[in-house]
C-alpha cells in the first residue's frame, strides 16, 4: 500500500477503513513484508526472530536493534537486577505520585540529571511516555510549539492530543527557522511562551543538525528548547553522554529527554531540566501523575548500565570503528548512504519501491533489519536503516554488506 492509498484510506468510513487495514496487514504478511514482530532469546549481534507466514523462528544477523553498546544481556547488569527482585520484588504497585517511588528512582533522576547537565529529572516507562510529559506538563493552549518536521511520532502525538498550538521546521534550513520566529510571535496571545524541540541524532538517517547555531537563535528569541536526544546518549559524547557532549553544549538546551532503552540496553527514559520545570513535570504532568512507577529491576538495570558505559568506554569506540567500517563497505559497494556519527546508517536505493522487497529478501537470507517508509519519512524518501552495535565482529559486518548487496543486485536497485 502506497502512501497514496494509506492517505485515501483515512477518508474511508470507520467499518470499512478497520476491514481495508486489516486485509491491508495480511496481504503484507502473505508476500513477507511483514517481518521481526515477533524475537526470541536475548537481545544482541545473532537472535531469532519468527516468519510470520509460517510461525518459525529463524536464526538471523541483527542489523535493526537499537541496543547500541550490546549492553541487553550483559552479564553485570543481569546480576544486579536478579538482586533488585531479590531485595524489591518486581513492581512499584502505584505512581510516582503515591506509593510507587523509591531512594532508588530518586538516586538514579540525580545520576541522569548530572549526565544531562541539569538539576533534576523524572523517570518515565518509555521515550514515548517521556514525551507526553513534558508537553502535556508545561504547556497549555495559549503557548505554541515548533517543532522539528522530522519528529519522533510521540511528540507529533503529544502535540496534538493536548491541542497545542503549532508549526513545524525544516531543521536543515535554519535560515527559514529563524525568518519565522518574529511571525509567529506578532500571532500570539498575550503571555504566550514558544517552544522548540529537534531530534539530537535523527531517528531516521542518523546525521545531526547545527544544533549550537539552533540553540542561539532560540535563546535570542527566548524560546523554551528541548532536544529529543534517544539515539545520541551512550553514541555519542567523550563520556557517552550524548549529542551535547559530542558538541561541547552540555546542559546548553532547557530540557533533554533521553532513553534508556537503546544504548543503555534496558527499558524507560527521562526528562532532566531545570529544577523549577522538573517541579512542574512531577506535580502538573499526566503522563507521569498516573503511570506507574518504573519497576524496581529496571532501575537497577538502567543503573547498572551507566556503570557500564562508564566502565567499559571500548564499548562505543568498538562502536564508531563497527561504522566506519560498515560505512566504508556500503560505500566501495556503490550504496547511497548517510554517513552519520552514531549508531544508524541508512541505505537510499536507485528505484523507488524496492526497499520493503530488498528488505524482505535479506530477512529470508538471514539479515534482521528496519525499513523505513512512508508515514516515517516523506513519500520516495524509504530506505533500509541498519543499526550497528558494539558487540558486532568484523566478519557479521561483512556478511551483512554481502546479503544486502546480492539483494539489491537482484532488484536492480545499485
Amino acid at each position: 500500500m502506497d502512501f497514496r492509498e494509506l492517505i485515501e484510506l483515512e477518508r474511508k468510513p470507520f467499518r470499512e477503513r478497520v476491514e481495508l487495514k486489516y486485509s491491508a496487514y495480511q496481504k503484507e504478511v502473505e508476500k513477507g513484508l511483514m517481518i521481526g514482530r515477533e524475537g526470541s532469546g536475548p537481545v544482541d549481534a545473532r537472535m531469532q526472530y519468527k516468519d510470520l507466514r509460517d510461525e518459525t523462528f529463524r536464526d538471523v544477523l541483527v542489523f535493526g536493534s537499537n541496543s547500541y553498546l550490546g549492553m541487553a544481556n550483559h552479564p553485570y547488569i543481569k546480576a544486579k537486577v536478579i538482586d533488585a527482585v531479590e531485595k524489591y520484588g518486581i513492581g512499584t504497585g502505584g505512581s510516582p505520585a503515591f506509593s510507587g517511588y523509591t531512594r532508588q528512582h530518586k538516586a538514579l533522576e540525580k545520576r541522569l540529571a548530572a549526565l544531562a547537565g541539569h538539576q533534576d529529572a523524572v523517570l518515565l516507562p518509555s521515550g514515548y511516555m517521556a514525551n507526553l510529559c513534558w508537553v502535556n506538563g508545561l504547556m497549555n493552549r495559549n503557548d505554541i510549539i515548533i517543532y522539528d518536521q522530522n519528529s519522533h511520532a510521540s511528540v507529533v502525538n503529544a502535540i496534538r492530543m493536548t491541542g497545542v498550538p503549532f508549526f513545524t521546521f525544516d531543521p536543515e534550513r535554519l535560515d527559514e527557522f529563524e525568518a519565522l520566529l518574529p511571525k509567529i510571535r506578532e500571532r500570539s496571545k498575550p503571555g504566550a511562551q514558544i517552544f522548540s524541540t529537534v531530534e539530537g541524532v535523527r531517528s531516521t538517517d542518523g546525521s545531526i543538525i547545527d544544533l549550537k547555531r539552533y540553540i542561539e537563535i532560540c535563546r535570542k528569541n527566548d524560546i523554551i528548547t528541548i532536544l529529543d536526544d534517544a539515539h545520541g546518549l551512550g553514541t555519542l559524547g567523550r563520556s557517552g553522554k550524548g549529542t551535547l557532549e559530542h558538541l561541547d553544549l552540555l546542559g546548553q538546551v532547557d530540557l533533554r529527554m533521553s532513553t534508556c532503552s537503546k544504548s543503555l540496553g534496558a527499558q524507560g527514559a527521562f526528562v532532566s531540566g531545570s529544577n523549577e520545570y522538573i517541579f512542574m513535570l512531577r506535580n502538573f504532568s499526566y503522563p507521569y501523575l498516573f503511570t506507574s512507577g518504573l519497576a524496581q529491576p529496571t532501575v537497577a538495570a538502567i543503573s547498572a548500565a551507566l556503570d557500564v558505559m562508564e566502565n567499559e568506554p571500548e564499548r562505543m569506540a568498538r562502536l564508531h570503528e563497527n561504522v566506519r567500517y560498515m560505512q566504508d563497505r556500503l560505500e566501495s559497494n556503490g550504496f547511497n548512504i548517510i554517513r552519520g556519527e552514531a549508531g544508524i546508517i541508512p541505505i537510499f536505493f536507485s528505484k523507488s519501491g524496492v526497499a520493503g522487497n530488498i528488505n524482505r529478501l535479506i530477512y529470508e537470507r538471514g539479515l534482521f533489519a528496519n525499513i523505513m517508509e512512508y508515514p516515517m519519512v516523506p513519500p520516495d524518501k524509504e530506505r533500509l536503516r541498519l543499526s550497528l552495535m558494539s558487540s558486532h565482529t568484523r566478519e557479521e559486518i561483512d556478511q551483512a554488506v554481502e546479503i544486502i548487496l546480492d539483494a539489491a543486485r537482484e532488484f536492480d536497485a545499485i
